[in-house]
């Protein structure tokens, strides 16, 4: 099988996921991750890893054209979120990916994906909104 027709799978991943990335800023791992576990069968630390790897080059790339082409990177802001996001990579996530089992880490990236689509879906929202109608109607009840 020639070389290209090995690497058309990781292109067509790697292309689908830069164009998610870029289109949302939701970072590459959210979709990389799973499909590094499930597509290529590795563990969930390797694709952690694998995945920070791959999104250097595609960060830069979608970083330089939302910059130049559209003006709209708040570099101050990148710059406070940046020095945290060091900090918390190397001193506490990395560690922490390669401490505990894959199996754990795979669930806990689980619920984070389902928490967080569920507050962009405004699911929590719309919760908050009926318990503070609940509330008022109690309020009101008890005169």
């Amino acid at each position: 099988m020639s070389l290209i027709l090995k690497a058309l799978p990781y292109l067509g991943v790697g292309t689908l996921v830069g164009t998610l990335s870029a289109l949302f800023g939701i970072g590459g791992g959210v979709l990389m991750v799973p499909l590094i576990i499930f597509l290529w069968q590795r563990d969930p630390q390797v694709a952690v890893a694998t995945s920070l790897a791959v999104m250097i080059p595609g960060a830069i790339a979608g970083v330089a054209r939302h910059h130049f082409s559209y003006g709209v990177v708040d570099w101050r802001l990148a710059a406070y979120l940046a020095v945290g996001t060091v900090i918390g990579a190397y001193l506490i996530g990395a560690p922490i990916a390669n401490y505990i089992s894959g199996e754990a880490l795979k669930k806990s990236f689980g619920v984070l994906l389902i928490i967080s689509g569920l507050k962009l879906a405004g699911v929590f929202d719309f919760i908050s909104a009926q318990m503070t109608h609940l509330f008022h109607a109690m309020v009101g009840m008890l005169g």
